[in-house]
C-alpha cells in the first residue's frame, strides 16, 4: 500500500522540480524568450512549396514558406496509427492464446510431472515471447513513423519533433504496457466458473493462478522491464561501435603513387587532426530514442509500483549505467551534435504529466482490484481483526456435471464469491462497494496532494526571479539612454534644418 503513495507524491516533487530546472538553463542559456514563430521552416518543408506559398511573419518581419496542412494526409497518419495499435493488440490476443496453450499442453501431460509448474511456465515463456514481439514492432514502428512523419511535411523542426513524438509514443503505450493491462484488470475477470467457462472460438479465456494475477503482473514486468533495459544497454554501445568502425573503414582517404613494375598503388592518407578523425565517425543519431527510453522506464517505475516496488531501483541502476554509456557513445564513437534552438524539453513534460496522473489512477485500481488488500481489511473489519478462515470464506462450491465431460457429477471449490446457483454473493457486492470507493478516495487524496505541491512550489526559483528582473530593469535603462540620444540627435538635426531654411531664405 505504501509503494503507491511514494511513487505518486515522487513524481510530482520530480515534474515541479525539473520544470524550475528547465527554466534556469533557458535563463542561462538565453533561450527563456524563445518562440516558436521564430523556428525557421526546414529545409524539406521549404522546398516543397510553391512561389506563392509564403506568408509574412510579423515576429521576424520576413515572408517565409507557409501553406496549410493537408488534411488527407492528417486522416491517413491517423489511420495508421490506428491500424498499428490494433496489430499491436492483435499480437497481445496472440500470445494469450499461446499461454493458453503451454499451459494445457503442461497441465494434460500423463505422467503429472510438469503439471504444479505449468502455469508458471506458461507466463514466463509467454513474457519472454512478449519482449521479443516489443522489440520487433517498436522496430518496425520507428521505421514507419518517421516515414509518415516525413511524408506529412511539417514546417517546423518542433512542429515535425512534436508530432512524430505522439505518434511513436502512442504506439510504444500500448506496445509495452498492454500486456501489464491485461493482466492487471482483464485476466480472470471474464473467465466464468466451473460449468460455465467462458469460451471464444472455442477457447476458455485463461485465469490467474492460485495466488491471484498480482505475482503474474509482477513476473511479467520484471522480464519485460528488466529485459528491455538489458537490450537497450546493449544497443547503445554495439550499435554505434559497428557503425563508427564501417565508417572509418569506408571513408579512408587514399591516393595513387607509382609502384614497382609502373603499376599504380593505393596508399591510405595518414589523419594529421583529431578533426579529421572525427570527421570518419558515424553520424550523430537524434535524442529521440532517449527520450523516449526515459519516459517508457518512467512508466514502468511509477503506473504499477505496486506490484514491482523494486522497479525504481533497477530504473535508477539502469540510469547510472546509461550515463556511462552515454558519455562514450558521444564523446568517441559518433559526430559532434548539430544544435537546435529550444526552450524546453517540449512535449514530452506533457507526456510525462500525463503519466504521473495515469500512475495515480492505475496504483488505485491495482491496490483495490488485482491485490487482496481491500479483500483482507474487509474481512477483518468483519471477523474481529483476524484473517481466521479467510481462504474458506472466499470459496465457492460447485455441484454438476464433471468437467472433463465424462458421466458423472463431481464437487468442487473454486476461488470466487457465488452461491451454489452461480450467482454472486452479497459478500460480492460489499466487497465491489468498498473497492470503487477506496479508488475513488485514494485518487482524490493524491490528486489533491500532488495540486498542492504543484502550487506550493513556485515555477521560477527566487534568485532566477530577481535576475530576470534586474535583466528587464537594465533592458529598459539601456532603451531609455537608447531613446535620449536619439531624441537629441533627432533635436539638433531639427536645429540645423531651421538654421539652412533661415539661410536659404535670407539669400532667396
Amino acid at each position: 500500500f505504501l509503494p503507491s503513495f511514494l511513487p505518486s507524491f515522487w513524481s510530482a516533487f520530480f515534474l515541479e522540480f525539473w520544470k524550475r530546472y528547465q527554466i534556469t538553463l533557458a535563463f542561462l542559456w538565453s533561450k527563456a524568450d524563445f518562440k516558436v514563430n521564430q523556428e525557421p521552416a526546414r529545409p524539406e518543408y521549404a522546398v516543397t512549396c510553391e512561389e506563392d506559398d509564403v506568408r509574412y511573419n510579423p515576429i521576424t518581419l520576413r515572408w517565409e514558406p507557409y501553406r496549410e496542412q493537408s488534411v488527407f494526409k492528417t486522416i491517413t497518419a491517423i489511420s495508421v496509427v490506428i491500424i498499428t495499435v490494433v496489430v499491436v493488440i492483435i499480437t497481445l490476443i496472440s500470445i494469450i492464446i499461446y499461454k493458453i496453450a503451454v499451459y494445457s499442453v503442461f497441465d494434460t501431460m500423463a505422467d503429472g510431472q510438469w503439471k504444479p509448474y505449468a502455469s508458471t511456465l506458461a507466463s514466463v515463456s509467454g513474457s519472454i515471447l512478449q519482449l521479443v514481439a516489443i522489440t520487433i514492432l517498436s522496430f518496425v514502428y520507428a521505421w514507419l513513423a518517421e516515414k509518415i512523419t516525413l511524408w506529412e511535411n511539417f514546417r517546423t523542426e518542433t512542429e515535425y519533433q512534436n508530432n512524430l513524438t505522439v505518434k511513436r509514443f502512442i504506439f510504444e503505450f500500448f506496445n509495452y504496457y498492454g500486456s501489464c493491462f491485461y493482466i492487471a484488470f482483464i485476466k480472470g475477470n471474464f473467465a466464468g466458473y466451473p460449468g460455465h467457462y467462458t469460451r471464444i472460438f472455442g477457447i476458455r479465456l485463461d485465469t490467474c493462478g492460485p495466488g491471484g494475477c498480482l505475482g503474474e503482473l509482477a513476473q511479467n514486468l520484471a522480464i519485460i522491464f528488466l529485459g528491455k533495459q538489458i537490450l537497450n544497454n546493449v544497443q547503445e554501445l554495439l550499435c554505434p561501435s559497428i557503425k563508427s568502425w564501417w565508417s572509418r573503414r569506408n571513408s579512408k582517404k587514399y591516393t595513387l603513387v607509382q609502384g614497382k613494375g609502373g603499376d599504380k598503388e593505393q596508399i591510405a592518407i595518414s589523419m594529421s587532426t583529431p578533426w579529421e578523425a572525427d570527421n570518419d565517425l558515424a553520424e550523430q543519431e537524434s535524442l529521440f530514442p532517449e527520450y523516449l527510453e526515459m519516459v517508457i522506464q518512467y512508466g514502468f517505475a511509477t503506473m504499477f509500483v505496486v506490484a514491482f516496488p523494486i522497479a525504481p531501483l533497477f530504473a535508477l541502476m539502469n540510469n547510472i549505467v546509461e550515463i556511462r554509456l552515454d558519455a562514450k557513445k558521444y564523446t568517441e564513437l559518433l559526430k559532434r551534435p548539430i544544435p537546435i534552438n529550444c526552450m524546453s524539453i517540449g512535449i514530452w513534460y506533457t507526456i510525462l504529466d500525463y503519466m504521473a496522473s495515469i500512475a495515480i489512477v492505475t496504483n488505485a485500481f491495482v491496490i483495490a482490484f488485482t491485490s487482496d488488500f481491500i479483500a483482507q481489511v474487509l474481512w477483518k473489519y468483519n471477523h474481529e481483526d483476524t484473517l481466521a478462515q479467510y481462504v474458506s470464506g472466499h470459496l465457492s462450491n460447485y455441484t454438476g456435471p464433471n468437467l472433463d465431460g465424462s458421466d458423472g457429477t463431481e464437487t468442487c471449490m473454486y476461488w470466487d464469491y457465488r452461491d451454489e446457483h452461480g450467482e454472486a454473493t452479497v459478500w460480492w457486492w460489499k466487497l465491489k462497494a468498498v473497492q470503487f470507493i477506496f479508488v475513488v478516495v485514494f485518487e482524490h487524496f493524491v490528486f489533491t496532494v500532488v495540486r498542492c505541491i504543484d502550487l506550493l512550489i513556485p515555477d521560477v526559483p527566487e534568485k532566477l526571479e530577481a535576475l530576470i528582473h534586474l535583466e528587464d530593469s537594465f533592458a529598459r535603462e539601456m532603451m531609455k539612454e537608447v531613446i535620449e540620444v536619439d531624441l537629441e540627435q533627432l533635436e539638433d538635426m531639427r536645429h540645423r534644418i531651421e538654421v539652412k531654411r533661415k539661410q536659404r531664405n535670407k539669400y532667396a
